[in-house]
């Protein structure tokens, strides 16, 4: 743990604790390069192993530059009252996985498409390689 001031400091976390954060949320940020510049757009997901899935419009522009594509992963947390968070970043290759997983499962999962009309693709990251980091209030550990 490394003090940033007299009452935070920051903490590296372990690739367990970051799997087990990535298995706690359904929001995360898919960061990538379109039509050469840096994107970051909000999808909602499951962590399935350490493959985080995701759902998209087939055909649509997000799907046909997400797929294959080199990729991070972000998600996070403030506390803003006690000055507090933690953030994990994955990188992997997002893949398509329309054929490769249990479709049924995927559909019990709590991910349910935004746009519920478009034909519904799969999109699989999985992650090889994760960090993260925590920042606590040292008096509220």
């Amino acid at each position: 743990m490394f003090e940033l001031d007299d009452v935070t400091a920051m903490e590296d976390l372990e690739p367990e604790e970051c799997f087990r954060l990535l298995a706690s949320q359904h929001l995360g940020r898919v960061g990538m390069i379109m039509a050469g510049h840096p994107m970051v757009l909000p999808v909602n997901y499951a962590l399935v192993g350490h493959t985080v899935v995701f759902r998209t419009a087939r055909g649509s522009g997000f799907d046909r530059v997400v797929r294959h594509a080199s990729v991070v992963f972000e998600i996070d947390h403030a506390d803003p009252a006690y000055h507090s968070g933690w953030s994990v970043l994955g990188r992997g290759t997002a893949e398509a996985i329309d054929q490769a997983v249990d479709l049924e499962a995927l559909n019990q999962a709590v991910l349910r498409p935004w746009a519920r009309r478009a034909e519904p693709g799969w999109i699989g990251i999985p992650l090889v390689h994760v960090t993260g980091r925590r920042i606590v209030h040292l008096h509220h550990r």
